[in-house]
C-alpha cells in the first residue's frame, strides 16, 4: 500500500482525501495514529466512518480492529439531552395521567372505596410535587438515576392507562406500590 495514498483505504475517495490532508493528515502512518476523536470531528467523517476508517487501516496494518469505538464528547451530551427531554416529556404525561385517574377512581356512592381513594389521592400529591422539582432540576442528575426514574414511570404510566375501569381495591393497591416506588426514586434523586 502507498503510504501517502489515503484513498487505499476503504471509505476514504478523493473529497475526504483532501478534507484530511487540510486537517494535517497526509500518510496512512498518520491516520493510523490519529485518535477516532479528532478523526470524528473532521467534516462529513463522523463517529460512524471515523470508526469504520479506523477499522480498515488497522486491518491493513494487520493488526485487530477496535471492538467499539468510544462515544465522542458530542455524542454522550447529545445522548445526555435526549435523555433529559424524555424524563420533560414523561413527567407532562404523567402529571395528565394523574388527573385523569383522580377523576376516573372516583368512588361515587360506594364508601367502600373511600379509604383506597383518599390515600391514592394524597399519594399522587405528593409525587406531583415532587415530579415538579424533578422538572426544574433534571439536567442535574446521572444518566442512570434518570433512565430508573423514566423506568418507573413508563410502569406507573402503563397502570394509569388501565385505570379508565371501574375502581377496584387491586387498581388502587397496585396504584398505590406504583406510585410510592416512583416517589422513593425521585425523593432519593433530589436529595
Amino acid at each position: 500500500m502507498k503510504e501517502d495514498d489515503l484513498t487505499q483505504v476503504k471509505y476514504i475517495g478523493a473529497a475526504r482525501m483532501k478534507l484530511l490532508n487540510d486537517s494535517g493528515i497526509t500518510t496512512i502512518r498518520q491516520l493510523s495514529k490519529t485518535p477516532l476523536e479528532k478523526l470524528a470531528r473532521i467534516e462529513t467523517i463522523g463517529e460512524h466512518y471515523a470508526k469504520l476508517i479506523k477499522d480498515a487501516v488497522s486491518e491493513s496494518d494487520g493488526e485487530k480492529p477496535e471492538e467499539t469505538a468510544p462515544k465522542t464528547v458530542a455524542a454522550k451530551v447529545k445522548e445526555t439531552k435526549e435523555i433529559g427531554q424524555n424524563l420533560g416529556k414523561q413527567i407532562k404525561v404523567l402529571k395528565k395521567q394523574l388527573k385523569t385517574a383522580t377523576e376516573h377512581l372516583k368512588p361515587l356512592g360506594k364508601k367502600k372505596y373511600l379509604g383506597s381513594y383518599i390515600d391514592f389521592k394524597k399519594r399522587s400529591k405528593t409525587l406531583k410535587a415532587r415530579l415538579d422539582g424533578v422538572d426544574q432540576m433534571r439536567g442535574d442528575f446521572s444518566k442512570s438515576v434518570t433512565k430508573k426514574i423514566i423506568k418507573n414511570a413508563d410502569a406507573l404510566s402503563a397502570t394509569l392507562k388501565n385505570v379508565r375501569k371501574k375502581p377496584k381495591k387491586k387498581i388502587y393497591k397496585k396504584l398505590a406500590q406504583e406510585i410510592q416506588s416512583l416517589s422513593k426514586i425521585l425523593k432519593k434523586a433530589d436529595s
